[in-house]
């Protein structure tokens, strides 16, 4: 049997995990698993609660690899209305990585949880490609 595919794969994918309980001791085999990668090393209650948060695994593959790459990382809390964060990232030239982002900790206290969220990937200075979630717009 011959399967073809009309689509291309992703130059860039982003999996996002929230994190918004820290009892582990119930839900999905996988779900704990995660849960208990994200509280590695966090004992006491504040620090459980501080590793409360979004978190993005961005990957990337495909490029020429000759120019530094540059992710740039734009997002909106629930509490801080049409504000958009943004955080940039530039890792040195390579035809594909990944990257971790994180919004966790006070912010994520203080601000809420991510609603909307847009990555952008660059290739020196021409942009690559952008990955976004569905509330963005």
């Amino acid at each position: 049997m011959f399967l073809v595919s009309c689509g291309a794969p992703d130059i860039l994918r982003v999996r996002q995990f929230h994190l918004q309980d820290t009892d582990v001791s119930t839900g999905h085999p996988f779900i704990r698993a995660e849960m208990n990668k994200r509280l590695y090393g966090a004992v006491a209650a504040r620090d459980r609660t501080l590793r409360k948060g979004n978190y993005y695994h961005v990957r990337w593959h495909g490029l020429t690899g000759k120019e530094p790459i540059k992710l740039v990382f734009e997002y909106r809390q629930a509490r801080t209305g049409a504000k958009v964060n943004q955080r940039d990232f530039e890792v040195p030239g390579s035809g594909k990585g990944d990257l971790e982002i994180v919004v966790s900790g006070l912010e994520y206290l203080k601000h809420g949880h991510v609603q909307a969220w847009r990555v952008t990937l660059f290739e020196g200075d021409s942009e690559i490609f952008v990955k976004k979630s569905y509330l963005w717009d």
